[in-house]
């Protein structure tokens, strides 16, 4: 797919044509199918599943055009790593179009990292019911500090196994479901 900025994109469209979507921002050097086993899960919970390889030129506005072209009106927005990042951003600019979301190892944009790099000073808080997994002890603690910048219920888990697609897959489709099923 071509964004609005003119550049091509990998976008992946798989599941029940009506059942409500999860957009899902794919981590750097992640492709897609790398989340195959868990669209395959959240297929099984009738979700529709957008899957937009990661970019470091995409913006919110690419974002948007391709929901748009998509013809995507609301979802619930997941972020992994890279993608994560401009989730928060997305989540907290645009509530028109998002009901929930889900950021795997990503803090808000107006948190210290855990190199103590704030992304965002003027990112806004997210008003939309959020989860944070987190794989680490340093994510960890970022997670936590993001709470003062969401005014909804608020979750930070844990992944109980390794983060990898065949290790995390059911908890992290686990913790989407709820959240599509918690607006």
């Amino acid at each position: 797919m071509t964004t609005v900025d003119g550049f091509p994109i990998q976008v992946s469209d798989t599941g029940p044509d009506q059942g409500s979507v999860v957009v899902l921002l794919a981590a750097a050097q992640r492709a897609p199918a790398a989340y195959d086993a868990v669209c395959g899960r959240l297929h099984t919970a009738s979700l529709r599943t957008i899957v937009v390889g990661s970019d470091p030129r995409l913006t919110p506005k690419s974002v948007m055009g391709i929901l748009d072209v998509l013809d995507i009106d609301w979802g619930v927005l997941v972020g992994d790593r890279v993608g994560g990042e401009l989730a928060w951003e997305l989540a907290a600019t645009r509530l028109d179009r998002f009901t929930g979301l889900v950021v795997i190892d990503r803090g808000h944009p107006r948190v210290a990292d855990a190199a103590g790099v704030i992304r965002d000073n003027h990112c806004p808080p997210v008003e939309i019911n959020t989860t944070a997994l987190v794989s680490m002890p340093a994510t960890q603690a970022v997670a936590r500090a993001s709470q003062r910048f969401v005014y909804g219920d608020y979750r930070v888990v844990e992944l109980l196994t390794r983060r990898n697609a065949y290790e995390s897959t059911a908890q992290l489709a686990a913790e989407i479901v709820l959240r599509t099923s918690t607006w």
